[in-house]
């Protein structure tokens, strides 16, 4: 199974320099340049798997920070009660997350990958390689550009963000409203379809194992199609309407998601790239695993909203599957901060456990969002309820009622399946909902967005909003 070295980009991109005919031309490897890579045999697979790498190493942080956000998770790191403070409780003066405190990240990381991508499309447009593998590369290094976007607007929603990497670092891009920010990640993406579809049948780099089924062009573009239509989701509830849903709808049939009512097995559900990680050394292990990070666990409030199955004892088996209880409660750092840890997750049993990146199982319940706001909703049952007798084993619906009564169903599917996926909070927002996440403490309040971090602020003489923390 192929796996990550053991180096971060910069360092990789050093040691991958292909042998010189002139030995004594010895490149400056700790500066390697995207020129240098575009002429370096082995520069584009490098960039390539950076990408991956950097995506990799954000996943769990981002699924534990918007899980603590959205009540799935707590973060009781024993010696910093921070991690409890800062999101849940805020700073007073209206109550509002920090700025510069534990709520403010999931920001600079999903620049530099951006960044990174666009070192790719560079140094792919100087290579020597041919117009389909162009075209290739520049569609795989857009569909992450536009994916890190995508991570950000979620945790910074109506504040916005900046959607370009400035050629000059000390002049910062403008920012964008969120509405700007996802017109421009669905076109990114449909751009990087563009290319995918001439991208001929073949990438010139190697993926590692996680995307086995996803890696060639053809087969990329399920994945592409797959993220647009989330974003499409999402657009549609916050404003566009029936044209999004729609178009979701037509991204959903070119992604990889099961025919209604064909996904009869978990392995179905799981379908899915995935991030792999390993014990090798050098390599990282997966840190939503509790058996490598056993300070995160689940919120006391999932096991309680759970459905019975049909025997009316057993709990919905999504719960069963992903949720254990711990043998003694975990007191929460800090001085009544927070309210004890009763269960952990289990949904990584190993930490090499691979981890998958967008699921079958969300993408079905997406299209069953879309049917039911385009009132088509008995298409809408057909998937809900696949969903619900495969993963959750409960008894199938009856019907699912338009309005307010529908999204409850919707709300319920969403929670169970995609628990620890990053995806709670954010739906939870953009549906109007974020009073359906309880309250631990009287001291706790639920967070709108995260804040625009305070080197960011510092960096503009007009300071964007939500330089002033969650008002």
């Amino acid at each position: 199974m192929r796996r990550f070295g053991k180096l971060a980009l910069v360092g990789v991109l050093a040691f991958g320099a292909a042998c010189r005919s002139d030995f004594l031309d010895v490149p400056n490897y700790n500066s390697p340049t995207v020129d240098g890579m575009a002429k370096d045999p082995n520069g584009i697979q490098l960039l390539a798997m950076g990408i991956l790498r950097s995506e990799r190493d954000q996943f769990a942080g981002y699924n534990t920070q918007v899980g603590v956000f959205g009540r799935e998770t707590y973060n009781y790191f024993v010696t910093d009660a921070r991690n409890i403070s800062g999101p849940l409780i805020g700073i007073p003066g209206p109550q509002r997350l920090d700025y510069n405190g534990f709520a403010s990240g999931q920001w600079n990381g999903r620049f530099q990958g951006m960044k990174n991508a666009n070192a790719l499309i560079t140094a792919v447009n100087a290579s020597a390689l041919t117009t389909s593998q162009k075209a290739a590369v520049q569609g795989f290094a857009k569909t992450w550009y536009a994916m890190d976007l995508f991570y950000l607007i979620q945790t910074r929603d109506t504040l916005g963000s900046p959607v370009d990497i400035p050629s000059d670092p000390v002049s910062p891009a403008p920012f964008k409203t969120r509405d700007e920010v996802f017109a421009f990640i669905s076109t990114m993406l449909d751009d990087a379809k563009t290319n995918l579809t001439a991208g001929g049948s073949a990438f010139p780099f190697t993926f590692h194992s996680g995307f086995a089924g996803y890696d060639t062009p053809a087969s990329f573009l399920k994945f592409n199609r797959a993220i647009a239509a989330k974003v499409l989701v999402h657009r549609g509830s916050l404003g566009c309407g029936a044209t999004c849903y729609n178009q979701a709808l037509t991204a959903l049939n070119e992604s990889y998601v099961t025919a209604p009512g064909a996904a009869t097995t978990l392995a179905a559900l799981d379908a899915s790239p995935q991030h792999v990680y390993s014990s090798t050394t050098g390599d990282v292990l997966n840190g939503a695993s509790f058996a490598q990070t056993s300070f995160i666990y689940a919120h006391a409030n999932l096991p309680t909203t759970a459905q019975m199955q049909p025997d009316g004892v057993t709990p919905d088996d999504r719960i069963v599957r992903k949720v254990v209880a711990l043998p003694s409660p975990v007191q929460a750092p800090g001085n009544g901060l927070g309210i004890p840890a009763l269960y952990r997750f289990q949904i990584y049993p190993a930490n090499n456990s691979p981890a998958p990146i967008l699921r079958n199982e969300e993408l079905i319940l997406l299209r069953a969002e879309a049917n039911w706001a385009t009132a088509n909703l008995t298409a809408a049952l057909t998937d809900l309820n696949n969903v619900r007798t495969v993963s959750g084993k409960l008894a199938p619906l009856a019907a699912v009622p338009a309005g307010s009564a529908g999204l409850d169903l919707i709300e319920y599917e969403k929670s169970m399946s995609t628990l620890y996926e990053g995806n709670r909070w954010v739906d939870l927002r953009r549906w109007g909902r974020l009073t359906h996440l309880p309250l631990d403490l009287p001291t706790h309040f639920r967070a709108k967005v995260m804040p625009i971090p305070q080197a960011e602020c510092d960096a503009r003489v007009v300071k964007p909003r939500g330089c002033e923390g969650n008002l």
